[in-house]
This record gives C-alpha cells, sequence and structure tokens, in this order.
C-alpha cells in the first residue's frame, strides 16, 4: 500500500518491480469519502437528551406556583433547557476537538487512511496533566498488544502499547511527580519500526520506547486484583508508573458472608477506543482490511503487470546467434546517414548469417488476466468508475447512475456505521474527562459568537454522539434526499422551517440560522382550518360570479331583443306619422276657397266628376266626394286614422291626389 518497490534479480538483475497502486487507491477513496462525512463543518458532536424537555414547574404548599402578573405557571425547569444544555455540550466539544486539541483533526485523516489497509486502528483518549487538556492519539495495531481471541477491550485482561517518549518529555514527567526519576537505557538499533528508522545509541535526543500497560494486579492483598495502568521502560525493565485505572464511582459494594462490607465489583476506566474496517473473519479481536482482502489480488497483478513489462522488454532489445561465416571485424559499429559497412560473408547472403531469438512479446492472455485481476480487486474495494467520479459510458440514463451509486455504496455504508459507533465509544470517553476536569466554568468561541459552558452541564447532560449520519456518506445522497423533501414545500402537514433547514444543510450552506426567520407560523391544525375556509369562500365567490354573470347575460339579452323591437316599431311608427301629416296637409290646402273662374266640373256647379248632386255622401265633406279613412299604422290597432275622410269643400279630384301621395289610402 505504502508503494515500496524492492528491487528484483529474477529472471534477471534490475527486472522490473512495479507495485500496482490497488490498495492504495482503494485506501484513497475510503478516506475521501469518510472524512468529509465525519467532519463535514466546524459541528463534529452533537449532545443528547433522555426524557421529556417539557419543563418542571415550580410547586408549592398549595400546588403549583402561578405568576399573578402573567397568570403564568412559574417554572423550576423551564420547558427546553435540556435542549440548550445539550447544544451547549455539542458545541463546546466540537470546539474542542478542532481547536483546543490540535491533533485531533490530523490523527482522524490518518486514522481514516490507515484503517482501511490494515483493518483496525487504536485511539487513546485521556487528560495530560502537563498540558491541562484532552488528549487524542492514534495508535497503530502494530504498537497495541491484546489478547487475540479476546471478545472486546472492556474483557481483556490486559492491553499493553509501545509508546515513545523523547528525553525531555520524561524530565518533564518527573518534574511533575508523575513518574520515578530513572536512567534509562536507549533504545538499541533496529527497535523501531522500520517506517521510523533505526535509533542511533550516539543520539542524546532520541526517544526511548517504554512499555504502558493496562492489567489487573492485586497491590492491597485483598485477594481481588484492581485495574491499574503499569508504565515500564522496555529496555531497562523499570516501573516508572504505577496509576489506579478506576474512579470511586466505579467501585461497588457489597455485603460478605459475615455482613462486612466488601468490594464486589469494579468497573475499569478505558482509555482505547477500537475501529474496525471489517470484523475478523475467524473470530479474532483484530478486524479485516485490504490488507488481507486485496494482498493475494494485488500480488497476482504485480506479477502478471511485470510480466508483461519483461517480455516487451525482451522484444524490443532482441538478441540471436550470428553465424561463423560472418566476419564484420569490428566491435560496435556507429552509422552515420547514408553509411553502409563492408561485411565479409563466405558467399552466403547476410540474412543466412544471422538468427534472432524467437521472442513474442507480451501476451494477450496475459493482458487479458491482468484486467480479470484488476476488475476483481476493484469489486472488493468498491471504487468502481462510476463511484470514483469518472464519466459513465454514454446514454447512460441519470436514474441508472444514480442505482449505480447506491448499490456501491451499500458496502462502505456499512462500514461507516462501524466508524460510527466508535467514533460514538469515543466521544463518550471524552464526555467523561470533561466531566471530571474541565474547569468550572469555560467560555469558548464558534465562529464570532462566545459561548459558555459549565462542568455542572456534563455533570447533569445525558452524553453525545456525533454528529455525521450514517446513513449518508456521500453528497449525492445528501442532495438527492434533499430534492425529495422539497416535493412537500407548501405542505401544512410539514414543518416548513425545518425542511428548509434540512435542504439547505444538505447543500452545505453555512450559517443557516442566520438565514432562516425564527417566526413560529401557526400551528398545522390552524392552518389546515385556514385553508379550508379559504377554499370554501372562493368556492362561494366562483358560484356567486357565477350566477351574476348569468343574469347580466340574460338582461343583455332582454335589452338587445328590445333594442330590436324598439327598432322595428320606431320606423312603421315614423311611416304612420309621416302618412298621417301628409294627410292632414292635403287636407287643409283642399279646404281653402277656390277662386272665381275656377271650378271643379265642365258646369261649374262645384260638385266633381262623378259626383251627384244633392246631399253628400256618407262620409264625405261638403261640395265633395267621400275620401275614405286612413287605417291605424301596423302595430297601432287602436290608433285613430283620419277622422271624417276629407274635409267639406275639398276640390274636385282632391281624393285621387290623395290617394297618389299617401300610397295605402283606399280610393
Amino acid at each position: 500500500a505504502m508503494q515500496v518497490s524492492q528491487p528484483k534479480s529474477y529472471p534477471w538483475p534490475q527486472a522490473s518491480s512495479i507495485v500496482f497502486p490497488l490498495m492504495t487507491t482503494a485506501a484513497m477513496q475510503f478516506a475521501a469519502r469518510a472524512y468529509p462525512a465525519i467532519i463535514a463543518n466546524k459541528s463534529v458532536v452533537k449532545g443528547v437528551i433522555q426524557g421529556r424537555d417539557s419543563g418542571v414547574p415550580a410547586v408549592g404548599p398549595q400546588g403549583p406556583i402561578v405568576d399573578p402578573q402573567t397568570n403564568e405557571p412559574v417554572w423550576q425547569v423551564p420547558p427546553g433547557a435540556l435542549q440548550a444544555r445539550a447544544d451547549r455540550i455539542g458545541a463546546h466539544m466540537s470546539w474542542q476537538l478542532l481547536s483546543e486539541q490540535p491533533e485531533w483533526e490530523p490523527e482522524t485523516d490518518q486514522l481514516l487512511h490507515q484503517l482501511p489497509i490494515v483493518g483496525t486502528v487504536f485511539r487513546k483518549s485521556y487528560f495530560d496533566p502537563a498540558q491541562r487538556r484532552n488528549m487524542s492519539l492514534v495508535v497503530p495495531a502494530l504498537k497495541f498488544v491484546v489478547n487475540y481471541w479476546a471478545k472486546s477491550l472492556e474483557l481483556a485482561p490486559r492491553g499493553t502499547e509501545e509508546v515513545e517518549f523523547y528525553p525531555y518529555e520524561i524530565r518533564t514527567k518527573e518534574r511533575a511527580g508523575l513518574w520515578l526519576e530513572r536512567r534509562y537505557t536507549p533504545t538499541p538499533p533496529g527497535g523501531q519500526s522500520p517506517a521510523q528508522g533505526t535509533s542511533d545509541p550516539s543520539d542524546e535526543d532520541a526517544p526511548i520506547l517504554f512499555l504502558e500497560q493496562h492489567r489487573w494486579l492485586d497491590l492491597d492483598g485483598d485477594n481481588y486484583p484492581e485495574p491499574y495502568t503499569v508504565t515500564v521502560d522496555r529496555e531497562g525493565s523499570q516501573v516508572v508508573r504505577i496509576v489506579a485505572r478506576f474512579d470511586p464511582q466505579g467501585i461497588e459494594w457489597g455485603d460478605g458472608p459475615e455482613g462486612e462490607l466488601r468490594v464486589t465489583r469494579i468497573v475499569p476506566l478505558q482509555f482505547y477506543t477500537k475501529y474496525d474496517f471489517l470484523p475478523s473473519l475467524d473470530g479474532g479481536i483484530y478486524g479485516t482490511g485490504f490488507g488481507q482482502l486485496l494482498g493475494p489480488i494485488n500480488a497476482a497483478v504485480n506479477t502478471t503487470l511485470n510480466m508483461l513489462v519483461d517480455a516487451g522488454h525482451l522484444a524490443n532489445t532482441n538478441g540471436g546467434f550470428i553465424g561463423t561465416g560472418l566476419s564484420m571485424q569490428a566491435g560496435s559499429l556507429r552509422w552515420t546517414m547514408g553509411e553502409f559497412k563492408p561485411v565479409n560473408t563466405r558467399g552466403a547472403s547476410l540474412k543466412d548469417s544471422i538468427m534472432p531469438l524467437p521472442f513474442s512479446g507480451p501476451s494477450q492472455v496475459l493482458f487479458a488476466l491482468l484486467g480479470t485481476l484488476i476488475d476483481a480487486g476493484k469489486d472488493v474495494a468498491s471504487i468502481k468508475d462510476v463511484l470514483a467520479g469518472e464519466q459513465p459510458q454514454a446514454n447512460v440514463p441519470a436514474t441508472t447512475v444514480l442505482a449505480l451509486i447506491e448499490q456501491g455504496q451499500k458496502v462502505f455504508t456499512a462500514i461507516y456505521k462501524r466508524i460510527h459507533r466508535s467514533l460514538r465509544s469515543e466521544l463518550a470517553k471524552l464526555y467523561r474527562l470533561n466531566r471530571i476536569y474541565m474547569p468550572e466554568q469555560q467560555d469558548f468561541q464558534v465562529d464570532e459568537q462566545w459561548f459558555s459552558v459549565s462542568r455542572a452541564d456534563y455533570e447533569a447532560g445525558a452524553g453525545v454522539e456525533p454528529v455525521s449520519d450514517p446513513q449518508m456518506v456521500s453528497d449525492m445522497q445528501q442532495l438527492g434526499r434533499a430534492q425529495y423533501l422539497m416535493q412537500f414545500r407548501g405542505d401544512p402537514l410539514v414543518s416548513q422551517a425545518e425542511l428548509t433547514r434540512r435542504v439547505l444543510k444538505a447543500a452545505q450552506i453555512e450559517d443557516i440560522p442566520r438565514l432562516m426567520n425564527e417566526q413560529p407560523g401557526p400551528p398545522p391544525d390552524l392552518a389546515i382550518r385556514g385553508m379550508e375556509l379559504e377554499l370554501d369562500g372562493r368556492r362561494v365567490e366562483a358560484e356567486e360570479g357565477l350566477k351574476r354573470a348569468q343574469s347580466l347575460q340574460a338582461l343583455a339579452q332582454a335589452i338587445k331583443n328590445l333594442a330590436d323591437a324598439d327598432k322595428a316599431v320606431g320606423d312603421q311608427h315614423l311611416a304612420w306619422l309621416s302618412h298621417q301629416l301628409s294627410a292632414v296637409e292635403l287636407a287643409f290646402e283642399m279646404s281653402q276657397p277656390q277662386k272665381e273662374g275656377e271650378s271643379g266640373g265642365p258646369e261649374g256647379n262645384g260638385v266633381s266628376a262623378g259626383g251627384a248632386a244633392g246631399a253628400p255622401a256618407p262620409g264625405a265633406g261638403l261640395g265633395g266626394p267621400a275620401v275614405p279613412q286612413l287605417a291605424a299604422p301596423p302595430g297601432l290597432a287602436g290608433g285613430a286614422a283620419l277622422p271624417g275622410g276629407l274635409p267639406a269643400g275639398a276640390p274636385a279630384g282632391a281624393a285621387a291626389a290623395l290617394a297618389g301621395r299617401l300610397p295605402g289610402v283606399a280610393g
């Protein structure tokens, strides 16, 4: 995994020794996905609460106390106090891990790179009196020795860590009264791991190796061992420190056979947290990593790849045989452009005297085998192309790609849940250290705001857990769930403020509280009732509008019909009036006396032609023929016609003239 290539002497010295980065790529891909999931922002820890957070009312002799001014209950513990305390603890521990403990974040990064390869990594959490703060250090699996078949670290009878201290650190511990003053033997050459090199005995500042063993010892002679931590100089076999590994809260007392009080159980303090990549397949305490799973496959890939490179090298640098009949009488030859060299042959052609060795070059079978081995390793490591961020083949639907990513994340999600469980255990150890060692009151800063937390908060708190969600370990998963939540926008049954907060969090928007409007909305039942009333009102308004429109349409049609009728009747009435006026005008003209010499007939007797002398006919005027009455106008059957026909004294021919001027008048 470290890509360290060793020189090879087979099949020839300095042969190809390529190390294919299968495990390295798998470890980098795992760390790249796990690291931002654990440390996504400045919030790493969140406090938890137990029980209801509805508050505890103050109770007096006569029952609950009520404020007479506001008529509200007086609270001994106000509602929301548990959540507020949990928020303070979570913010404080997040500040501790990212600011007060500068080693925690880089050590976490190192842990996530070692874990997938080795399979197990330990982390030690303790309070350092010299620095007056909590410490969290990664302990490689090769540096911590425990019984392989132990069920857990808590049940193991002892665990031993190889720890190195520089001389100045040893003197600091001695002056602080933590260690006994001893003369120490430097670690001999080879005493350190190969990655750290070897110790130089002449180096006065070289680290010295100690063994820190967490075990059970019966130092008080009561035939019951107690948990202790013993630190020993490995080379000198000298004990430099023994300290109890329990506190008074972990001692349980009971009655002995004779009624005496005696210790029945001691709960030891745990300093180490075990992180597993995969559980051990044989039931041991150490987990399984890519070193065990991909080691054989990676070795086969390396061998196949080196064989292909060596075969290509032989094919490119070919050799062969030269016949004895060919004599060049020279060693190595050099050519210039267009130059030919003389060669002595015995009559045979030059090509017959030279035979190259038949090197076929890289094998296609080996090349296919190499691809199969690499694909098998990627299946185990879950580092398919789509998960590594590479472009999938063309014309692949988005839903198919998302399904591939979701399926590829299954194995990783299971691994991340184990890390999440171990991280919760580590945070519980740090929580206990704060409850014991932190000052009574401590101020801390988050962004531009200052907060305060007390030791009493930790004593009354219910614990902490990681902020990270073990179900979502990629940005795409978070954005997919946020997109799903967006379909509930405007739903009165869903809290819109919480929905918006989760969507912004999935998009990794910073400083979300400053974006949120903290004014509470109406309760869901009131919102539903309000929407129902609004819908009923809109329905009534729509029905009234429809009726009003129908009434207006009917009224407009009636007005139109009346207008059409008035137009028809009006035209006929005007014609009738004109008829009547013409008749009156003609009657007036005919009623004027005739001048002398004028006669209405041949004899001048004033009788019109065709008229009879004597009494006038009925309906006739004086001295003239009878003129029929005018009919009433159409549509006005009750209207009066011209009364009495033409007046008396109308000249002869008036009736015919009137008939010509007034069409429709009977002649």
